[in-house]
């Protein structure tokens, strides 16, 4: 579908399309440079496969910048691995004695393999328990021994609440932390003077509740945690993902069976091999940042609560096309309404040199391949 001058769409044949559609990007990569192309979506979180074939596209148009879902949910998590651990986790629930869950509901979401089978097995064992950390009282939660269904947005207090309990309490794998972490004094120097009733007061879980499950957490032979974007969507979710990984660390379930343990992708789903360029070239850019308000790129992604502002500006260096696959960031996206006014300046703008775009496609020039 072609969008008419009047605002509606008329339908047009698949040839028609691919030629407008590539004469306007290629256009804009001869004039502007393929970095002012922005990639958003394939892969990662659903729909995988066009994180593998659109990677012709990229390389064709010379695209250097791509964002998806992944980027507002997952990049606080994955600095947080780097920072502490070097690399990505996954979590071995079929083994674990405790199965944590934080804002997860893996009876519809899945996320690790058999993942009802494993609830079941863990729901029917008295030997294993479920802990779940969510406000709503999913399919998961209702099979939970322990239900923390805290007040929205306060998982970093009910977590801070846990690791402080552990330490409080005297529950820290002590020899196990000596002997594999660093700087593990100052941590627990902090925590031992969190206020735990005032946590729970903020959280609304009963502080009885905390320390209950905390205990059952610190007495496990094994325990795996999984976080997704119940909390990972909402505020503090890089704080909370810190704390999360406090917990298992410290009461030392970590690279065992039944617990966390690192991993080695077979292919990265959001930084292809395309996109792991140099971090800075002759002219002094820096690609390790999105090019006008200078955010990181984690995971090969820039923020994309950044993208409206990288496009409404006269930056020289903004973006002026997007290739959007699989994806609605016009929904999805925190400022719905920054990212409609984003996606309507850039229609307006290519509105204004359309007539010039389309004469080209009336002698394209061939270019090699």
């Amino acid at each position: 579908m072609r969008r008419r001058p009047d605002g509606g769409y008329e339908a047009i044949d698949w040839d028609t399309a691919i030629r407008e559609i590539s004469a306007r990007f290629w256009a804009i990569a001869e004039t502007h440079g393929g970095e002012s192309i922005l990639y958003y979506g394939g892969g990662g979180q659903a729909n995988h496969l066009p994180g593998v074939y659109a990677e012709s596209t990229i390389s064709a148009l010379g695209i250097r910048y791509r964002s998806n879902a992944l980027a507002q949910e997952k990049t606080g998590e994955a600095w947080v691995q780097a920072r502490m651990f070097g690399c990505a986790m996954h979590s071995d629930m079929e083994h674990a004695e405790v199965a944590l869950m934080i804002g997860k509901n893996p009876w519809q979401s899945h996320g690790f393999p058999r993942a009802r089978q494993v609830l079941h097995e863990i729901a029917k064992d008295p030997a294993r328990s479920l802990i779940v950390i969510d406000p709503s009282t999913s399919e998961t939660a209702a099979m939970a021994d322990f239900h923390l269904a805290l007040r929205p947005g306060t998982d970093a207090w009910c977590l801070g609440a846990l690791a402080a309990i552990i330490v409080q309490e005297g529950l820290v794998a002590t020899q196990w932390v000596a002997e594999r972490t660093t700087n593990s004094a100052g941590v627990t120097e902090v925590l031992g003077r969190l206020p735990i009733a005032r946590f729970s007061e903020i959280c609304e879980v009963d502080e009885d509740l905390l320390r209950r499950a905390a205990r059952r957490m610190a007495s496990a032979n094994s325990m795996a945690t999984f976080e997704d974007l119940g909390m990972q969507m909402g505020v503090h979710s890089t704080l909370g993902s810190y704390l999360n990984r406090l917990i298992f660390t410290l009461t030392g379930h970590f690279g065992q069976k039944g617990t966390n343990f690192a991993f080695i992708p077979f292919r990265p789903v959001a930084a292809p091999k395309s996109s792991a360029k140099p971090a800075a070239d002759e002219s002094g850019r820096n690609w390790r940042r999105s090019p006008v308000t200078g955010f990181p790129v984690m995971m090969g992604l820039i923020p994309c609560n950044a993208i409206s502002e990288e496009i409404l500006t006269d930056h020289p260096h903004r973006f002026r096309a997007m290739l959007i696959e699989s994806a609605n960031p016009v929904h999805s996206l925190a400022d719905t309404a920054r990212m409609r006014e984003a996606i309507r300046a850039r229609r307006d703008r290519h509105r204004d040199d359309r007539d010039r775009l389309r004469s080209r496609l009336c002698a394209p020039r061939a270019k090699p391949v």
